[in-house]
């Protein structure tokens, strides 16, 4: 956790030992890069002040075409403003020199993830990946719609949708910093599964406990409560 989330979730939800005990984040900084402990501590800081997204660039090679494709203009400002509960996001993380990837699908308002380890960029895998991610959830209510970026591996949408009666939505092409939830759950994983990670030696029990650390991970636009905390509150 960083110490914004274990300031918060003190101040939340304390333990009966630290009832009534607070403490700042950045009391927590500096006791990370202060003390004798420090050089050890920082190493599990997140990275901070990362540079900015372009949102516009050029490219040489051409995106895929992908039938049926509604762009993100069109979403309805339910999904824009994060106002209700099923609204999901999906990406596939790439690691090096291999053809395994992580699908990847978060909540817009919960921010509750699922991770699948598929075999490579395929449609199918990664329709594979979707429908684990819809039968997994506890009540059709839970997923409404599915925001895209516009790699090929996407081109099953329309097989999602139907099935499962979901909306799909595309980013504008090259600007997949328009789902920046999932983006930053990449991030988070990335953690535990850097890019050089051989992912043919990760198991599927593995993927789901690193899902579950961050499901249970406390969350400041949540008023640090989890994800799974915010999905038990909505069922």
């Amino acid at each position: 956790w960083s110490p914004e989330q274990i300031a918060g979730r003190l101040k939340a939800c304390p333990p009966k030992e630290l009832c009534g005990a607070t403490i700042g984040h950045e009391a927590i900084y500096r006791y990370i890069y202060e003390s004798p402990y420090g050089h050890y501590l920082y190493h599990y800081l997140r990275k901070k002040n990362a540079p900015r997204r372009q949102k516009q660039y050029a490219r040489k090679s051409q995106k895929p075409f992908i039938l049926g494709r509604i762009f993100i203009g069109q979403r309805p400002k339910v999904i824009n403003e994060r106002a209700r509960i099923g609204d999901w996001e999906s990406d596939t993380v790439q690691f090096r020199k291999q053809k395994f990837c992580l699908s990847v699908q978060r909540e817009r308002k919960s921010m509750l993830i699922r991770l699948s380890k598929v075999s490579n960029r395929a449609s199918s895998e990664t329709k594979e990946a979707l429908t684990r991610t819809i039968e997994s959830l506890p009540g059709d209510e839970l997923i409404k719609s599915i925001t895209f970026d516009n790699g090929g591996e996407n081109a099953c949408h329309i097989d999602i949708r139907d099935v499962y009666n979901i909306q799909t939505f595309f980013c504008e092409p090259y600007k997949s910093w328009q789902k920046g939830g999932v983006e930053n759950s990449i991030g988070l994983v990335r953690q535990f599964l850097p890019r050089q990670t051989d992912l043919a030696t990760i198991d599927e029990r593995t993927i789901y406990e690193i899902q579950e650390k961050l499901n249970n991970r406390p969350r400041k636009k949540l008023d640090y409560l989890t994800p799974n905390e915010v999905i038990r509150q909505y069922l």
